[in-house]
């Protein structure tokens, strides 16, 4: 949603949070601000627009201060104005805050604050004023923020800062929040690559926390947990690196060949003690947004082909599904960031059920929250359009299902031979056809994506990369309906791209038959060439995995189009990588 780091140490803190505050602009690109404190006094240099523009149009780069904080904006309450980006100041200009969430009773709040000036129309602002208050009677600033903490609700996390204190206070409430540890001084943030270039020593913090953080350390002043430990994260600040690629979503597609050869040479027995927790189910309930909603789609398909009653929902959907839900039920819950507040928010509905957690972030509310969390290990992912993270929690959703129903042997052999076609996937000639098609249906307005089976849920992810990154409709319909009302959006010219796959292809080429009998145009992604297609991009066989090749050649389609029409496919308009309000 929102990004926010600070810094407290013994030397210039200035580099460190710019450097950070730039690795976080995934979360959040509307408008970015920072605050400065020099001796007594907080500066605070904040504007609309992406965080280059803005350090460079306010010298931010040049100032000296061992304590600042900053943060950049994805706006939920708030248009996107100057006077709404973060930090927001009290009255007296002595207390500032960033903040990243939701306060879902500032109303009230601010009613009782009729001395206050207000400057934004954001729920943060009512924070400084409140922590203003609470000092005004007596309380230490420390005390004043913990106490902000307990009146305030709804899922948010901020960081305060106070001129007369030499420490930054933190709170953590549903938004991500973590600290970095360093011998010269201490980072809180929304994700820990902020500060891979200074640090990889990490504490994860827990709802309900609040942290004051000084050059000496962190000092926890309230907390529901009694464990805050320094963890060591494995990876590097070159693991969170563009390297020699144009952008970070091609990367990240790059990448996923060698997270499955990985996976594939790995061992994974440790999805045996998910799967028999699956396998004692009543009935099984797999939940996430988005990509990992679909993610969820495939494992509940191949266990309801196995016999098993499987059901993948979107987290609202829970709500209607309450009172089905029975105590001898598994859920298993899909997040890449482990902070989707959708599920955060219907966690109680499902309180007395086990629950399994793929998810990509170690420390993470849901990583905390479930009884056994897988996690994807798919690296840091900075573009906004899931790419590995799905492809990684489908297949890790996928091997669970098969060890759940004893198909242990054909899913690692699928998994083997799905690592062995990638190679005859990312070669010259695939390309070209991407390419290719790319060119021709970059001006199109309107796509359908279609697929039976399984290969209608790779339609559904496909349709929604395209839409987030090229901004053309897209629309994912089920072969089988399509004759039952879509057909009429078909004219001349109009384009469908169809996966096809050897289980159903005899009935997908008489759906597409409706189609050219339209003088529809049809693209195929298939293992083989079809007479029926127009163009064609050749997919590769591997079994109960055979969607993993679909789906990579649709992202690599979708961010072709989107480079073509000079769109910037790591930042789509209006979205953020986390989605931690409601």
């Amino acid at each position: 949603m929102c990004g926010i780091i600070g810094y407290v140490g013994s030397e210039n803190s200035i580099p460190l949070v710019l450097d950070g505050i730039k690795g976080l602009e995934y979360r959040g690109y509307d408008s970015f601000g920072c605050a400065i404190k020099t001796g007594n006094k907080i500066e605070i240099l904040k504007d609309i627009g992406r965080i280059n523009k803005v350090i460079a149009g306010q010298s931010i780069d040049k100032r000296l201060s061992s304590m600042s904080m900053a943060h950049t904006r994805w706006a939920t309450n708030g248009g996107v104005t100057k006077e709404n980006a973060h930090p927001l100041a009290d009255c007296s200009g002595k207390i500032a805050v960033v903040h990243n969430g939701i306060i879902e009773n500032f109303s009230d709040l601010k009613k009782d604050m009729q001395n206050h000036s207000f400057i934004s129309d954001t729920d943060t602002e009512v924070l400084p004023h409140m922590i203003e208050e609470e000092m005004a009677n007596g309380k230490s600033f420390e005390d004043s923020v913990v106490s902000v903490s307990n009146k305030i609700k709804g899922f948010s996390s901020f960081v305060a800062m106070n001129s007369d204190s030499d420490s930054l206070v933190a709170v953590k409430n549903g938004s991500p929040l973590v600290l970095g540890i360093r011998d010269k001084g201490v980072f809180v943030s929304s994700d820990v690559p902020s500060f891979l270039n200074y640090t990889n020593k990490v504490v994860y913090l827990f709802d309900g926390d609040v942290v004051s953080i000084n050059t000496t350390g962190f000092k926890v002043l309230k907390s529901n947990s009694s464990s805050h430990k320094v963890n060591i994260v494995n990876f590097s600040p070159k693991d969170v690196e563009k390297g020699k690629n144009k952008h970070f979503m091609i990367k990240e597609i790059l990448e996923q060949h060698e997270l499955i050869t990985k996976l594939a040479n790995s061992d994974i027995s440790y999805l045996r003690e998910p799967a028999s927790i699956m396998s004692l189910a009543k009935k099984i309930y797999i939940i996430g947004s988005g990509s990992s909603f679909h993610a969820g789609l495939m494992a509940a398909n191949i266990l309801r082909d196995f016999g098993r009653d499987a059901t993948a929902l979107q987290p609202q959907d829970l709500y209607n599904y309450s009172k089905l839900i029975t105590d001898e039920d598994v859920i298993m819950l899909i997040s890449q960031s482990g902070e989707t507040m959708d599920i955060i928010e219907a966690l109680p509905l499902i309180k007395n059920n086990k629950k399994i957690g793929i998810i990509n972030t170690e420390g993470s509310t849901l990583s905390n929250s479930v009884d056994y969390f897988i996690n994807m290990n798919a690296g840091h992912e900075k573009g906004v359009a899931a790419t590995k993270t799905f492809i990684i929690s489908a297949i890790l959703a996928t091997l669970i299902s098969m060890f759940s129903i004893n198909q242990e042997t054909e899913a690692v052999n699928d998994l083997k031979l799905l690592d062995i076609n990638l190679y005859n996937l990312f070669v010259p000639s695939v390309y070209d056809a991407i390419k290719k098609t790319a060119s021709e249906i970059k001006k199109e307005t309107n796509l359908f994506f279609l697929g039976r089976g399984n290969d209608y849920i790779s339609a559904l992810e496909a349709s929604l990369k395209m839409k987030e990154i090229s901004y053309i409709h897209a629309e994912a319909i089920d072969s089988a309906t399509f004759k039952h009302g879509p057909l009429a959006l078909i004219s001349k010219g109009t384009y469908s791209i169809a996966n096809v796959s050897d289980r159903f292809k005899e009935l997908e080429i008489n759906n597409l038959k409706e189609i050219k009998a339209r003088n529809g145009k049809i693209i195929g992604i298939a293992n083989e060439r079809l007479d029926i297609f127009d163009s064609f991009i050749r997919s590769q066989s591997a079994g109960i995995f055979s969607f993993v090749p679909q789906v990579i050649i649709s992202q690599l389609l979708a961010y072709y189009v989107s480079v073509s029409k000079h769109i910037d496919p790591d930042h789509p308009r209006n979205l953020a990588k986390s989605v931690t309000t409601k």
